[in-house]
Parts: C-alpha cells; sequence; structure tokens
C-alpha cells in the first residue's frame, strides 16, 4: 500500500517540478534502450548526449565523446578489467547485465521505489597487453533530471573496480 501511495505522488507531483519530464508524443526516448548496436564501440561512436542532466560518462581523455570524468587506466589486460566489473555489476543492487558483447556489457539497473530503469554501457579498452581501460556511460531511460544519481553510479562502480581486481588477483 505504501509502495502505491509513493507511486501515485510520484507520478501527480514530479512532472509539476520538473522532474520526471517524458519524452514528448512522437519523439523518441532521451535514451533508448531498444537500438542495441551490436558492439560497445559502435554505441559510444554514435552516442549523442542529450541536453538533460540525466546522464554521465567516465572514459579517457581522448575518447570519441567528452567524458564528464576521465576513466582511469588499470595494470591488467582488458579481459581482467571486465571479469571485475562484472563483479561489481553482480554486487549493485537492482543491476543485472542485459546483453554482453566482443568488447562490453549492456546492464540495467532498476531502482528500488519506483521501478525506474537506467542503462549502463561499458566498453573495455586495451592500452597494451597488460593495461587496460573502459568507457562507462550511465543514463536514465525517461525523465530529465535523475538528482545525480547516474554520476554518483558512475563514481561508485568506478571506485570499485581497482579493490575488486585485487581482491580477484589469482
Amino acid at each position: 500500500m505504501l509502495r502505491f501511495l509513493c507511486v501515485s505522488v510520484a507520478v501527480a507531483v514530479l512532472p509539476l517540478a520538473g522532474v520526471a519530464r517524458t519524452v514528448a508524443a512522437g519523439a523518441t526516448a532521451v535514451h533508448d534502450a531498444g537500438h542495441m548496436n551490436p558492439s560497445m564501440e559502435s554505441f559510444f561512436k554514435t552516442l549523442k548526449r542529450p541536453d538533460s542532466p540525466n546522464h554521465w560518462l567516465a572514459a579517457p581523455a581522448d575518447f570519441t565523446v567528452k567524458p564528464d570524468a576521465v576513466a582511469p587506466a588499470f595494470a591488467v589486460p582488458a579481459a581482467a578489467l571486465r571479469e571485475a566489473f562484472k563483479a561489481v555489476v553482480q554486487q549493485a543492487k537492482g543491476a543485472a547485465i542485459a546483453t554482453e558483447t566482443a568488447d562490453g556489457l549492456h546492464v540495467v539497473v532498476t531502482t528500488a521505489v519506483f521501478e525506474f530503469k537506467d542503462d549502463i554501457r561499458v566498453q573495455f579498452i586495451a592500452l597494451s597487453p597488460q593495461q587496460s581501460t573502459l568507457a562507462l556511460y550511465s543514463a536514465s531511460r525517461v525523465g530529465y533530471w535523475d538528482l545525480g544519481t547516474n554520476r554518483r553510479r558512475v563514481d561508485d562502480w568506478m571506485s570499485r573496480i581497482q579493490p575488486t581486481l585485487t581482491r580477484l588477483k589469482p
């Protein structure tokens, strides 16, 4: 009952506050999860970031798309970085790997209270045989403003990678 009440209040109040703007009739969603590319590289090459503040990108400084934050280089092969990242995702509440490609992952996170879905895409980038980095993009499927949720998620997941690599080291 409480959940129903919270959702009802949010549906009625948030649009008035400009927090939960949805897509205009006939327009495509800002972050349309239905148009998946066969690789994360092609996803990022065609990514058109909206003007809304409901998304965040961490990537190398010289990446195809200008990042909001610069992703670090990790002293491990891209395959090891991938496994560590998957372990981070498995620990995240509401997160599930939706698609795996040769070079990355598409993760969907469902929020606890309102069950909004956010799309997270990551591309693992080999810098050398023993060094790699990633491009990590988190975006809300609907709405205009996410109260900084995607930025906090990217920052949190990035901060968990190195400790996870250390823990998984053989």
